[in-house]
């Protein structure tokens, strides 16, 4: 279901590597950019522990990343829902560095961004 379901806003999808498993991508826009190949899709991150400033921020906000990194990330369509607080704040920054030729998109999977989060702030991974 996963390789078929096109992206839609409010989406709610497991991924591959979540740690806890009831971590969940929740998808917030999908933008078709000129001069991209693919479409940019932005995403939050839910009920993934990261340390931030001395408490754990338990939501990522908002993540851009290529479409089909994305594709091979996600793994079942559960449902549609809210979008997280948060998210058009960090997506309205996003596309003002975007648009200003600043501001990139991932090209690694969730589970990896997850991961890069984790460690750059100071967490290992939660057991499963």
């Amino acid at each position: 279901m996963a390789q078929n379901e096109p992206f839609k806003s409010g989406q709610t999808w497991t991924y591959y590597g979540a740690t806890p498993i009831s971590s969940r991508v929740i998808i917030g826009a999908v933008d078709n950019l000129e001069g991209e190949n693919q479409p940019i899709v932005s995403i939050s991150v839910t009920d993934a522990p990261i340390p931030n400033e001395g408490k754990a921020l338990q939501t990522v906000p908002h993540l851009p990343i290529a479409a089909d990194v994305l594709r091979e990330s996600v793994v079942e369509l559960e449902g549609t829902g809210p979008i997280p607080d948060g998210f058009g704040q960090g997506y309205k920054l996003w596309r003002q560095a975007y648009d200003s030729g600043k501001g990139g998109y991932f090209t690694i999977s969730v589970q990896e961004i997850v991961g890069i989060l984790r460690s750059q702030l100071g967490q290992q991974p939660a057991a499963k």
